[in-house]
């Protein structure tokens, strides 16, 4: 059992730290998704990168799975960095190619081995809630959503 920790390295995004959003009175009904296309556009910046840090749970007493608000003390187990996600600049949202894809697509933890789905209580509920969600974008956008292909092992 662990806990991630995806934490931006880059100057280009460790740059973003408490700037506020310009959204402004007018009120930009796509203001965040138009700063993260500016991030990573090639005018942009350079590199974003993150490190994949990796806490694993050595005292279950101490770092309970069911109860989210307790941190997890560093001393018994500190992160470690397992890997570095990089992306360079690209077009992040194109007015005619994304929206078919955004409507077409899901995201879930559980599309994953079995081995490597969430666990704990918190992460239980919002399976529910993911399910919930993409049914309604489905029925909303009328366009089902489409699920991976491949080896799926049985929900448990």
């Amino acid at each position: 059992m662990a806990k991630l920790s995806l934490a931006p390295v880059s100057p280009a995004l460790t740059a973003l730290k408490d700037r506020p959003l310009a959204a402004g009175k007018d009120s930009r009904a796509n203001a965040l998704r138009d700063a993260i296309s500016d991030s990573f556009s090639p005018a942009g910046g350079g590199l974003a990168q993150w490190e994949l840090r990796v806490q694993l749970c050595t005292d279950i007493d101490r770092m309970p799975i069911d109860e989210a608000s307790v941190e997890w003390p560093q001393d018994l187990s500190p992160f470690t960095i397992v890997a570095r996600l990089t992306a360079r600049p690209q077009v992040a949202w194109d007015e005619v190619r994304s929206p078919a894809l955004v409507d077409a697509l899901s995201f879930s933890p559980w599309h994953a081995l079995a081995a490597h789905r969430p666990l704990g209580s918190v992460m239980r509920a919002r399976r529910q809630v993911y399910a919930a969600s993409v049914a309604h974008r489905a029925g909303h956008n009328g366009c089902p959503m489409h699920e991976p292909a491949g080896h799926v092992e049985a929900a448990v």
